[in-house]
């Protein structure tokens, strides 16, 4: 192929014409070429920066999206948390106002919550559906709750006897039925409940009724028994003083005695008992909160 030269002159008047440079085609082509290139990977760039930006526009939107789910699904989990343990806490109460009543178990928890709600790990229209069956249940449990309420006003004058209250607070170190013996032979039937209070703590009447002992005996020290009449009678044992004598008539909440360590014990704590005729029975399911 023919190359065609460019070639530039200059010229002087006295010292004639002199050749400054030859520009030959492929100078010329070579950067028209560069800059084709140049625009082509500028294009290349720009489309793939334009995509970049929309998939982080993309992307930072789905973070939000997947943010906000995240929050709502924790809120939906503890709302179902504290529905669960509402409905566990409206069972054992009309658990406990069945007792009093003298209703029988079955037909207390007849179409009653459960203790302990499993709620599902699904999507939020399901978790909705199901906290709106169970809200509508706790509905339900609450107007049977209050129709229990209703007959224990109706039945003042037995509720009044009833040991409802707790005779002292205080953690339960040992609880009602078979046991390890704490004395380290072998296993023993524990009649009542151990609940831990320091020496000296006041001891009250569950529900009112009349003293029928107050005094020492094997194993229990001294000790305080109280008639509530309808076939319930209370024990209080391990005491360090009696505040009442046989005889007596308390009322509701008031104190009877101190807390203490006498007779066979390992530490200073209350041993409390329910006796329904005669029986002993689990003294927590009388002890309202």
């Amino acid at each position: 192929m023919q190359e065609h030269d460019v070639d530039i002159w200059l010229f002087h008047g006295r010292r004639g014409a002199r050749r400054l440079f030859t520009f030959r085609r492929w100078m010329l082509l070579a950067p028209v070429a560069l800059l084709a290139v140049l625009i082509a990977g500028g294009l290349l760039l720009w489309r793939f920066y334009d995509g970049y930006e929309a998939m982080v526009r993309r992307s930072g939107a789905a973070r939000a999206r997947l943010a906000e789910q995240k929050a709502r699904g924790l809120a939906l989990r503890e709302r179902a948390r504290r529905v669960s343990l509402e409905a566990a806490r409206i069972r054992a109460f009309d658990a406990k106002l069945g007792i009093m009543l003298g209703v029988p178990r079955e037909v207390v928890g007849r179409g009653s919550l459960p203790t302990a709600v499993a709620f599902p790990e699904t999507a939020d229209g399901r978790l909705f559906d199901f906290l709106a069956a169970l809200d509508g249940r706790m509905a339900v449990e609450e107007v049977r709750q209050q129709e229990l309420v209703r007959s224990l006003l109706e039945r003042k004058l037995e509720f009044l006897a009833t040991p409802s209250l707790w005779p002292s607070r205080g953690p339960i170190t040992s609880g009602f039925g078979r046991r390890r013996s704490p004395f380290g032979r072998g296993g023993d039937f524990h009649n009542g409940v151990d609940i831990k209070v320091p020496k000296g703590t006041p001891v009250y009447a569950p529900g009112a009724g009349r003293v029928v002992e107050a005094d020492y005996m094997h194993g229990y020290g001294l000790r305080v028994v109280i008639d509530h009449d309808f076939g319930l009678e209370t024990i209080f044992a391990h005491l360090k003083k009696a505040e009442v004598t046989p005889g007596q008539m308390v009322r509701r909440g008031e104190c009877i005695g101190l807390s203490g360590n006498s007779g066979r014990t390992t530490g200073s704590h209350l041993h409390y008992e329910v006796h329904v005729n005669g029986t002993p029975v689990d003294p927590q399911q009388y002890m309202l909160d």
